[in-house]
C-alpha cells in the first residue's frame, strides 16, 4: 500500500511521500540488495526504499538518517520516495 501525507512546516504546506512496502516488495528488494548483482543505482534505490519503509515492520527512517546511512543526497532520497509512490 502506498500513500502521500501532508504536513505543515514553518507555516507552509509541504508534501512528503511515504513509502509503505508490502511483504513481497520487501522480499524482492532484500533479495536484490543481498545478491548485489544489479546496477549501482538500483541497489541504492532499493536500500533507500527499505530504510524508508513505513509499514509495521519497517524501520521508517527519516530522510537525514537515510542520507547519513547511505551517503547519498537528500534530493535522491526524496526522488526515490516520490517515484515509488507515484509509479510503483
Amino acid at each position: 500500500m502506498k500513500g502521500v501525507c501532508f504536513f505543515a512546516t514553518e507555516g507552509a504546506l509541504k508534501k512528503r511521500y511515504l513509502v509503505t512496502l508490502t511483504v513481497e516488495e520487501c522480499r524482492e528488494l532484500q533479495s536484490m540488495v543481498s545478491v548485489g548483482k544489479a546496477a549501482a543505482r538500483k541497489l541504492v534505490q532499493s536500500r533507500i526504499l527499505l530504510l524508508a519503509d513505513q509499514s509495521q515492520d519497517g524501520p521508517a527512517k527519516s530522510d537525514p538518517q537515510i542520507t547519513d546511512a547511505l551517503g547519498c543526497g537528500w534530493a535522491t532520497v526524496e526522488r526515490v520516495r516520490k517515484q515509488f509512490v507515484e509509479e510503483g
